[in-house]
């Protein structure tokens, strides 16, 4: 089977020796959702398809993949059968199979839940460290990734004495040297159903606690209180640092129940994964797509419904600006 990635024609310089990279080793650790999801999957499965491409264009009658955004930028078909990676985005309705992101979320005819690679070549904390001394957020920040209160400098009440870092991006991957993990993204119990498990896999490589937020992706994937740390308000989380740092033996438990779990979302256990559902799902919904000649079910109006959701976008958009 042939399968082909498209990334954005803006990481075009990033193919140059793309072919050489090996995930974990040299492979770049974070450029964006549109690239990563794309390149990082190609280096993943060109070792079970072996007719696996990327290039910043589609190619007509096979597979191919890329993030929603990609195919928004990209526009009309040329003939293509596409799968789009929703992340967390709003759906786009003109491809033919999607890919979401969050586990919990109910699907639908043509969707599938794929989960996220983890950061490539994590570096797990080192062995010789003992108790809390440094609490790190590895991830982007915005309105939607970190709750208000832990975007300060000190972080939180909760880490009195500790030292608090946001890591950043070319640093996700080092672990060593961190002791606690954050990803709140509001003190409260929204679900973020469009934001993937992806911090807690990394947890778990890393052998490193989690305390997290009421993501319905951490609850699906990971059970609170045994692999993970689940709270709603700051005083949970002050309660939460405190049980941490005073009982070892707790801390302990936490990493344990994220090792047993760790194999289960390697990189290598991902694109079993991604593999066993492409050559099954989706290869029957391609094959069903070319005994019709190629042609996509309501596409022409499927296609009118995304470039009106774009126009009215982008006129709410001016009208904030005002």
């Amino acid at each position: 089977m042939k399968i082909h990635f498209v990334i954005p024609p803006d990481y075009e310089s990033y193919l140059d020796g793309l072919d050489a990279q090996v995930v974990g080793q040299s492979y770049p650790h974070w450029v964006g959702g549109r690239f990563n999801w794309a390149a990082q999957t190609y280096l993943m499965l060109r070792e079970y398809f072996e007719d696996a491409s990327i290039s910043t264009k589609a190619e007509p009658g096979i597979l191919n993949f890329a993030h929603c955004m990609t195919w928004r930028g990209l526009g009309k078909r040329t003939g293509e059968y596409r799968v789009s990676v929703r992340a967390d985005y709003p759906r786009l309705f003109d491809v033919d199979f999607e890919i979401l992101q969050n586990p919990a979320v109910s699907l639908g005819e043509k969707q599938a839940y794929f989960p996220y690679w983890p950061v490539p070549g994590i570096v797990p904390r080192d062995a010789s460290r003992s108790g809390i001394e440094r609490v790190a957020y590895a991830g982007r920040i915005g309105s939607r990734n970190l709750a208000d209160p832990l975007k300060g400098d000190s972080g939180s009440g909760a880490f009195e004495g500790l030292e608090f870092a946001v890591i950043p991006p070319d640093q996700w991957h080092d672990m060593s040297r961190i002791d606690l993990l954050i990803a709140i993204r509001s003190f409260d119990r929204q679900t973020h159903d469009n934001k993937p498990p992806s911090k807690l896999f990394n947890s778990w490589i890393a052998g490193i606690p989690l305390i997290g937020g009421y993501d319905s992706a951490f609850s699906a994937i990971g059970e609170p209180g045994v692999d993970y740390i689940r709270v709603e308000t700051e005083a949970e989380l002050d309660d939460a640092v405190v049980a941490l740092r005073n009982d070892r033996a707790f801390y302990e438990r936490i990493v344990a129940a994220g090792a047993k779990r760790k194999a289960e979302v390697s990189h290598e256990a991902v694109a079993r994964n991604w593999h066993s559902q492409i050559s099954g799902a989706i290869a029957e919904d391609f094959e069903r797509w070319q005994a019709k000649g190629g042609a996509s079910q309501g596409q022409f109006l499927n296609r009118s419904m995304d470039v009106g959701r774009a126009v009215l976008s982008k006129a709410k958009a001016r009208l904030r600006g005002k």
